[in-house]
């Protein structure tokens, strides 16, 4: 037998047979709550402005930085070539990227935050409890 066809033939399966014992050792590894325990109001109000804070904080301010360095970038790519049309239009371009990131970016804190409304219905407690 020739080891490239064996090969060919062997090394599919492995990886078959690898995946799953990955994908089964993961879904065995659940941890589970003590019988009888249920989240507090105080837990989900701490997590919760956790989690506002967390977004406030680091997530706004980092991306407002690197939005007004990208602007900054592509600025400077525009004076370097201001002589030079086709690159100065490509860095033109890039402000379209950067005003993208921005929306993304806004984007994502609006959904979050609509996220922790709905969890906690704007009340602190999490729906069904």
């Amino acid at each position: 037998m020739n080891f490239k066809k064996v090969k060919k033939q062997i090394v599919p399966k492995l990886k078959t047979i690898g995946t799953m014992l990955t994908l089964f050792a993961i879904k065995t590894n659940m941890a589970f709550a003590a019988e009888g325990s249920t989240i507090g109001t105080a837990e989900v109000t701490q997590a919760t402005d956790n989690i506002k804070r967390v977004i406030t904080s680091i997530a706004m301010p980092l991306g407002g930085v690197l939005i007004f360095a990208s602007v900054v970038i592509a600025a400077i790519k525009m004076i370097a070539n201001s002589n030079n049309p086709q690159k100065r239009a490509e860095s033109i371009g890039s402000l379209a990227w950067i005003c993208g990131g921005g929306v993304v970016l806004g984007a994502s804190l609006i959904i979050a935050g609509i996220i922790i409304n709905i969890a906690t219905n704007n009340s602190g407690n999490l729906l069904g409890s």
